[in-house]
């Protein structure tokens, strides 16, 4: 049977967007890189530019269990969401995940995430999210930790 994701969810999207890309732009800039693109056109959220290479970005916030590095990541396992995966089969992206309470970031290559052996499939029951959802779960020591401020 063919998966097929939970309904999207605005208000959720609404709260983390600007945040998470206001943030992201100001620390990736700070790197030497050039913002190509950060339009919302359901692609990536971010594209930027150094060195004449392009790079490609996808941005998520998460809450309720603050982290600053590896060691303090509660999970042995970071969830990424399983519809970014149409984003990596057009372009290789680094898949950021931005604390809210902390502001500081994990990332990890697309091509580290999208495999087989990290896929599991869940229902999500919460306030504003319900339905089933396909998350890969990659292990933490696979991620790097940083500080975006």
């Amino acid at each position: 049977m063919e998966y097929k994701a939970r309904k999207f969810s605005q208000g959720s999207y609404d709260h983390s967007d600007k945040y998470a890309k206001d943030l992201f732009i100001n620390y990736i800039c700070k790197k030497g890189h050039t913002i190509i693109s950060e339009e919302e056109n359901y692609d990536h959220d971010i594209i930027t530019e150094k060195d004449n290479i392009k790079y490609y970005f996808e941005l998520e916030t998460k809450s309720r269990y603050p982290f600053t590095s590896r060691e303090t990541f509660k999970f042995n396992s970071v969830s990424f969401l399983g519809r970014k995966k149409r984003l990596h089969l057009k372009n290789r992206f680094h898949y950021i995940i931005i604390c809210r309470e902390t502001e500081f970031a994990l990332t990890c290559d697309s091509e580290d995430i999208f495999k087989d052996e990290y896929i599991e499939n869940l229902y999500i029951n919460t306030a504003n999210r319900n339905g089933k959802d396909q998350m890969y779960r990659v292990p933490k020591e696979k991620c790097i930790f940083f500080n975006i401020k």
